[in-house]
């Protein structure tokens, strides 16, 4: 497999910060923390490389042997046709699940939160600016959009207390999916847990996440843990989301020394 930003082969860990560095780079790039440690489980070996316990979940879930073809750090996906920032996901990897192609979205964490709950970040960007004008903030109407997509409905009470960086995750997913030719979307919680971790916020991201994933009718009573797939789930779509793409939600915890 490959792992290539901006034409650029990646194949250490030095590489990927060359290339790939997160946004904040020196400020995120610390040991036990995700950007690095996301880096050490596909490159830690001197070359490019799938960390095991991604393959063996997969092949545990879906029953057939994994192909990984590509992977892209940093890899910006537009979620609409609104100005400004769009989807910046840690790593796209393309796969082939047997006979079927398959989108991963990795989204790395030690415990860092999964941003600002959709209905505060709603209210405070739709709220009038100072000088008492409307407010000129694309959020909301892409919160909107994105809710629609996924739910069938806007941002009702259950909507607006999940995480924003969970929707636009999930609609990415299926948004590079389509993009691919694929037949499947997989939005995959990586998680790194070391000793030094919050434990307070790292429970908060354990609910945070079980809120989303029951937030999906078909999987509303699933019984959340580590190291598990879940779905598949089908959304309504709309915009750039689309429909027919069969969307999977899952979560790799892997503990460092």
């Amino acid at each position: 497999m490959r792992i290539r930003k901006s034409g650029n082969d990646i194949g250490t860990v030095d590489d990927w910060f060359k290339y790939a560095a997160p946004k904040k780079r020196e400020l995120q790039w610390k040991d036990k923390r995700s950007a690095k440690e996301l880096a050490r489980s596909w490159c830690g070996k001197g070359f490019a490389c799938p960390p095991e316990e991604m393959r063996v979940l997969l092949e545990r879930t879906f029953r057939a042997e994994i192909i990984f073809d590509e992977a892209k750090p940093e890899c910006v996906i537009r979620l609409d046709g609104f100005e400004g920032e769009h989807r910046n996901c840690d790593l796209v990897v393309l796969c082939d699940v047997g006979a079927r192609r398959m989108v991963i979205n990795v989204e790395a964490k030690a415990d860092e939160a999964f941003s600002d709950l959709i209905g505060k970040y709603y209210d405070q960007t739709a709220a009038p600016r100072r000088d008492g004008q409307a407010s000129r903030s694309n959020v909301p109407a892409r919160i909107r959009q994105l809710s629609l997509a996924l739910f069938g409905r806007e941002p009702d009470e259950t909507i607006r207390k999940l995480r924003y960086q969970l929707l636009h995750a999930a609609a990415a997913t299926l948004i590079e999916a389509n993009e691919n030719g694929a037949q499947m979307g997989l939005l995959l919680i990586h998680e790194f847990h070391s000793a030094n971790l919050n434990r307070d916020k790292l429970s908060q991201n354990a609910s945070d996440w079980q809120n989303f994933v029951h937030a999906f009718r078909e999987l509303a009573s699933a019984r959340i843990e580590q190291n598990q797939i879940l779905g598949p789930v089908s959304v309504s779509g709309g915009g750039r989301v689309p429909h027919s793409v069969p969307l999977h939600l899952g979560k790799l915890v892997t503990k460092l020394e």
